[in-house]
Parts: structure tokens; sequence; C-alpha cells
């Protein structure tokens, strides 16, 4: 249980609303206790002949202990379950500040179905524990207490004997706990890989329906929702037999106080009301004891919540802004890297809590970049091509650093990136990534996503340099047509200007761009580069890095990098590099034919 220890401060830090509710639960089991009392004196007055009066008294008593207990429990309830809600919306700041500090390194190791599960279904668990489960255990131990005073008032010899069974119950409750704990692990876990398969199904559902596959995903889901229900069900079958494990023992308690209490009636040594009193007070303390099964399953259920949880929390955030940053110079900016690797699997140790890696992992993987020296100058328009998987898109990131690059292999201005303030670097450094996402808002909150503030002229500006003009004229509400899920209402060129006006806007001095043209055609590319140089010219000399497949649309540039498999292999002009023989000059023979066929 060092889980729950580790996390003890989410429920002790509401010490206050959890003493009021426990103020409360004292006096609505105080109140509950009390009749039983009340009972066995009317009783034991109706044996001496008491008078319909005094009987009447008795009742009306009984009738106002009831009343006043149920306010007493319901105020019980309100303090304690309100601290529940409030330990839910802890839990989940805690987890989503995490989550959004933490590299992209993480996110492309875990699935989001996963960490959306441990989000809502983890942390409901958790909730759980620190409300019903505080709650009901409160109340059986003040229930005990309080009942075992009142018992031991009657007679401490049969309260010692109603006792008897507990050893029994407790040897089976440690069994069963033990089941239970492994089952919700393993329920957790399955659940979570069911939600990763809904959300990759929703997410590429024209992928699915492109390939009539939506049967064989169907076929999919249904076994590993079987594999959830299966381990659900062993945990409510445990849970099951814990119930009624622990009731057992208030039952033989019962069967103890009548046995044994009816011997001390006839011997003289208890009154006909104080056995009803103790018979009572067993049946009232039986609820609490099957609840203390109840409680039990839920400690464990949330513990092992708290353990998935966890291995989010101590997530290592690998980038992060250095204690002493250096600042970057106002200005045009250049952008020089020097002999950087990198290798995408090296970070994956970082994450082996929830990727469930030993100390022994080895990946096989080959340099995603390696030995890298570039070099972009201030205000210069710099290209890089090269075969799919060749590392151009690792490129851009590593200027962004948004990949764990080394010191001394990175620089911004002179000033290397592990140095400078992520936000100072993030403003400085524009960035349109080749899987272009758009969030389900207008036009114009996703242009000024990164600029909230900006007037609707800027926008209109950055919306032209991108070449969005014409389609905004297309669309039912222009800037302030909604877009709907990921952009899914625009076209795929459209949605990658939109993200390409997005960073315009930020008027960053070093503009990267990821393929992010690619849904557009060629002449309409080169177009909106060129209009991007010439805003550029105009705004102090912005630094252009343009990755692109297209050799026609980025040959005007200043210089270009060819690479291959992770390496730089070739580099200039594109007047030299068609002069020297392979893979640009043979990629710029493949397009230039391609385009003269389709002219045919």
């Amino acid at each position: 249980m060092d889980i729950l220890k580790r996390y003890l401060f989410l429920y002790t830090r509401h010490r206050g609303p959890y003493f009021l509710g426990a103020v409360f639960l004292i006096a609505t089991n105080a109140i509950a206790l009390a009749i039983p009392r009340v009972f066995g004196w009317a009783i034991d007055d109706l044996e001496a002949g008491a008078t319909r009066g005094l009987i009447l008294s008795y009742a009306g008593a009984i009738v106002v202990l009831a009343v006043f207990q149920t306010v007493m429990r319901v105020g019980s309830r309100i303090f304690v379950l309100s601290v529940s809600r409030r330990i839910d919306y802890e839990m989940k700041g805690m987890l989503h500040k995490r989550l959004i500090h933490l590299a992209p390194s993480f996110f492309a190791a875990t699935n989001t179905g996963d960490l959306m599960s441990r989000m809502t279904n983890d942390v409901m668990l958790v909730r759980a524990l620190g409300g019903p489960g505080v709650l009901y255990f409160f109340n059986a131990f003040v229930m005990y207490a309080l009942g075992l005073a009142y018992m031991v008032s009657i007679s401490w010899r049969l309260t010692l004997v109603v006792f008897l069974p507990l050893p029994i119950v407790a040897v089976l409750v440690r069994i069963l706990v033990h089941r239970v704990r492994d089952y919700v692990t393993r329920a957790r876990i399955a659940l979570s890989d069911l939600n990763t398969i809904v959300q990759e199904n929703l997410s590429g559902v024209m992928v699915v329906k492109s390939f009539a596959l939506e049967e064989a995903q169907n076929l999919r889901f249904e076994n590993q929702s079987a594999t959830y229900m299966d381990f659900g069900l062993r945990e409510a079958w445990t849970r099951a037999q814990m119930i009624p494990v622990v009731g057992l023992g208030g039952g033989l308690a019962a069967v103890v106080v009548i046995g044994f209490g009816g011997r001390m009636v006839s011997a003289g040594d208890l009154s006909i009301g104080d056995l009803v009193a103790v018979m009572s007070y067993v049946g009232v303390m039986v609820m609490p004891t099957v609840a203390l099964g109840w409680i039990l399953s839920l400690v464990q259920r949330g513990a092992a919540a708290l353990e998935r949880l966890d291995e989010v929390l101590v997530a290592p955030v690998t980038i992060s802004s250095p204690d002493s940053a250096r600042p970057i110079g106002d200005g045009p900016l250049s952008v020089v890297i020097k002999g950087l690797n990198f290798r995408y699997d090296d970070h994956l140790r970082n994450y082996g809590g929830i990727l469930k890696l030993d100390e022994t992992f080895e990946s096989g993987r080959r340099h995603a970049l390696h030995k890298i020296d570039f070099v972009a100058k201030e205000g210069g328009y710099v290209a890089i091509v090269g075969r799919v998987g060749s590392g151009k898109s690792t490129l851009l990131k590593a200027i962004q650093h948004l990949i764990e690059v080394p010191e001394g292999s990175v620089f911004l201005g002179g000033v290397d990136v592990v140095e400078v303030e992520l936000d100072e670097l993030r403003q400085r450094v524009g960035f349109v990534p080749q899987d272009d996402f758009l969030f389900s808002t207008t036009v114009f909150d996703n242009i000024a996503y990164g600029q909230p503030d900006a007037s609707r002229g800027e926008v209109d500006t950055a919306a032209q340099i991108a070449g969005l003009l014409v389609d905004l004229e297309c669309l039912p509400d222009g800037l302030d047509t909604v877009v709907g899920e990921r952009g899914a209402t625009l076209s795929g060129g459209q949605r990658q200007r939109v993200a390409v006006a997005r960073a315009i806007l930020i008027d960053s001095p070093i503009l990267l761009l990821d393929n992010a043209l690619s849904n557009v055609d060629a002449e309409t590319e080169r177009k909106i580069l060129d209009g991007l140089r010439a805003n550029a010219a105009s705004n102090a000399g912005r630094t252009l890095v343009v990755v692109s497949n297209r050799i026609g649309a980025i040959q005007d540039a200043d210089h270009i990098y060819v690479m291959d498999e992770g390496r730089v292999v070739n580099h200039g002009s594109h007047a030299q590099l068609i002069q020297r023989p392979g893979l640009y000059a043979d990629m710029f023979e493949q397009q230039r034919l391609s385009a003269e066929l389709e002219k045919l």
C-alpha cells in the first residue's frame, strides 16, 4: 500500500470538510445506536407494567431521534462526498498539467485511448476512494466504536462472545482482497486497450471505410471487449464473495448472541430488554460490517488506479526551460546545427514505467539523424528535400526543440536551444508540422490561436499570404465558419493553408514548413512560398526553412539540403545540385518527366 501513502496528501489536504463530516457521522451513529437502547428500556418498562403514556413517550422519543438522525446523515454525506469531487478536480488538473508539459516523445510512445482511460476511469476510482470509501469507513469505525461502548455497558462477556467469528472472517477477506487487486489492474489495462481501439477507429473512420474493414475492426473491438468483460466479471465475482463473507461474520454473531445471551437471561444475569438491545446492536452493525468488504474492495481498486496514474505523474519532463535561460537576440536569426545525432528509441527508457520496459531494453532502430551539419543564414531561404523517412521532419523538430537534442548541437542566433526558455523559443520559431491540426472552432480562431489578441485585419493579411482568401469567399461564414473536429469541413489543402496562416500571424523571425503545402498543387505551393519570401523581405528578413517533396516549388531557395537515411548527402543551390549525379538530380529528372507526361 505504498502508493496510498504517497498520495495520502490528496485526502489529508481536505481535513476540514472531512472533520465536519466525521462530526455529523458520530452524531448520526450515536443516535442510531441510542434507538435500540431506548427500545430496550421500553420493553423492560412494558414488562414491568408501564403506562400507555410512558410507552407513547418512548415512541415519540424514537421518532424524534430518527428525524434528527436523518438530518445528521444528510450533512455528513454533503461534507464527505463534496471532497471526492474536489479530489477528482485536483487529480485531473495534476494529470493534465503533467501531460501538457511532457515531450512529444512520450506521446509517440503511448496511446491516446490509454491516456484518456487513465484520465477518466482511473480518476473515477480515486474519487470513489475519497468519497464513498471514506464515508463508509468513517461510518463503520464510528458504528463499531459506539456500538462496542453500548454493548460493553450492558454486558462485557456477551460483547466478547460477539467478536469470536472475526478472525475467520479476516483470513477469508485477506485472500479475496489480493484477488480483487489483480483483477482490477488487468481490467483497467484491458479497458485502456479498448478505448485505444475506439479512438483509432473514430479518428481513422475514412481509412476503415475505404478498405471495407468495418467488420474486421468490429471483430477486433469485440475480442478486446470480451477480454475486458472477462476480467471485469472475475473482479465482480470476487467482490461478490467478499461482501457475503463479511456478512457471514454478522450472522454468526447474531447466532452467538441468541445462544449465549439466552442462557444469561435464564440465569438472571441479563434482562430481556438488554438482550433485545444487544441483538439490535448486532443487527445495526451488520451493514457496516458488510460495507467493510466493499470498502476493502474499493481500496484495492483505488490503489490499482493510483498506480496507473502514478506512471503518468512520474514520467520525466525531458524537454524543459533551463533554470538560467539565455535570451535570443532581436531581429533576424540564423539556424546552425553541428554534428547532430538523434535516435527516437533512445528516450523510451524515460518512460519505462508506463511502457513496462525492463532495464535491459535496447533499440535496434537506426538513427533518425546522423552527424547533421546545417546552416540557414539570417533572412535566408533554405529548403530540405529527400525520400520519405530520410529525417527531414525530425530535423525541423530539432530546430524548435521538440525532440531531446544534446547540448551544443542546435543554435538559433548563436544561442544553444537547450539554454533558451521554451516559451521564448516557440515564439521565435514558427512551425507548421506535416500533420496539420485544427481545433473545433472558427477559421478566425484557428488562425489567431497563437496570437489571441490579433485584429481582424492582421488575420486577413495572414490568410492572404497563405493563399486562403479565395477559399474564404466560398465558405458560408468566411473567417467565422466553424471547421468541425480537426477541420473536417475543410479540404486537405484548406486545412494546410489555415495552419500556415496561423504560423505567419505570430510573426516569428524563423518559419519552418514541414511539407505544409503538400495538399495543394505545385504552382499554388510555389506562389505561397513566393508570398512568404516577399513578406519576409518586408519583415526585416524572416528566415524560412521549407521541407518539400516537389523540387519545382523550392528550386529558388538560397540553399538546398538533400537528406537520405538520416544523413545530409548533398547540399548547394538548385543549379549546382542538378549538375551533380545523385539523389537530387534523379528526383528532379523524375518530376520533370512526370510533369511533361501530364501535359500530354
